[in-house]
């Protein structure tokens, strides 16, 4: 999948404000599914399905590890 310079520039951005991995794909992921001008529409699908597979693993991640914690508590 070829990344556009748009798309590189924002997660470039992301990533310099050192936020956790997991906010900076679901950020990307709703930016570029909102994105309706830039973006044409089987792109913007298919850059979306592609970030959807790699967020569903930290996001049971995360919610494990809540879960964990209130355990413990």
């Amino acid at each position: 999948m070829d990344i556009t310079p748009q798309e590189e520039n924002m997660i470039k951005a992301l990533r310099e404000v050192a936020l956790p991995p997991l906010f900076v794909l679901i950020r990307i992921r709703n930016d570029i599914s909102n994105d309706t001008v830039n973006i044409e529409e089987s792109r913007r699908d298919d850059v979306v399905k592609t970030l959807e597979k790699y967020i569903s693993p930290l996001w049971e991640d995360y919610h494990e590890g809540k879960n964990a914690q209130v355990i413990e508590e």
